[in-house]
């Protein structure tokens, strides 16, 4: 009401009461949204935890499948992590790992999913990826060592070790998938480190 003194102080303590009641509505809906958040996204990288990265990994699978669209795993790993956290300290390792997450985010394509899979290392699944899958893994490991990282301790060079397979018509569920692209990560590993190997074996 636009006139003086319309509502009397019974009016006033409903509306009062609503707004709190919403104010209240609101607090549980954005602490809820935390949770979720918690629940789903690392905290150091802010990409996918890995729990939550082998939910969407296993729904990209599935619609892999029905489409009849390739799909890739990627895993990469930080080379020589080790040695940053035993000379520069554990911050300066975080600040790697934030780095190195910040820059397969960025340097992946819309739709591929980015994932902390442990400690120092990552996974991404590439829908719809085609035989592109081995150009985009160097092009994330090229970029990881394009310029040193800002830490704690100062700039650092950091490289990493590239693991990469293609989606299999024998592949059960992810795991299968993720297992071969880890195979080639050890393999990239004892090559000597800051290199892509590509399962030769895969069947697109």
């Amino acid at each position: 009401s636009d006139r003086p003194d319309a509502y009397g102080p019974a009016e006033v303590e409903t509306v009062g009461a609503i707004v709190a009641q919403g104010m209240v509505a609101y607090d549980n809906a954005r602490l809820f949204s935390q949770v979720r958040q918690l629940a789903t996204v690392d905290g150091l990288t802010h990409v996918a935890n890995r729990r939550h990265f082998l939910e969407i990994a296993e729904r990209e699978l599935g619609a892999a499948r029905t489409s009849g669209l390739p799909l890739a795993a990627i895993m990469a790993d930080i080379d020589h992590f080790k040695r940053i956290n035993d000379t520069l300290g554990h911050q300066a390792g975080d600040d790697a790992i934030r780095a190195v997450a910040a820059r397969l985010r960025e340097h992946s394509r819309e739709g591929d999913v980015v994932g902390r899979y442990g400690g120092e290392e990552f996974a991404l699944v590439l829908p719809d990826v085609g035989d592109a899958a081995p150009v985009i893994a160097e092009r994330l490991r090229a970029m990881v060592q394009a310029e040193p990282v800002d830490t704690v301790a100062g700039p650092v060079t950091v490289t990493i070790s590239v693991g990469v397979a293609h989606l299999t018509s024998a592949d059960t569920g992810v795991d299968a998938l993720l297992a071969r692209a880890d195979e080639c990560l050890y393999r990239a590993k004892h090559g000597g480190r800051n290199r892509v190997v590509v399962f030769e074996a895969a069947v697109r």
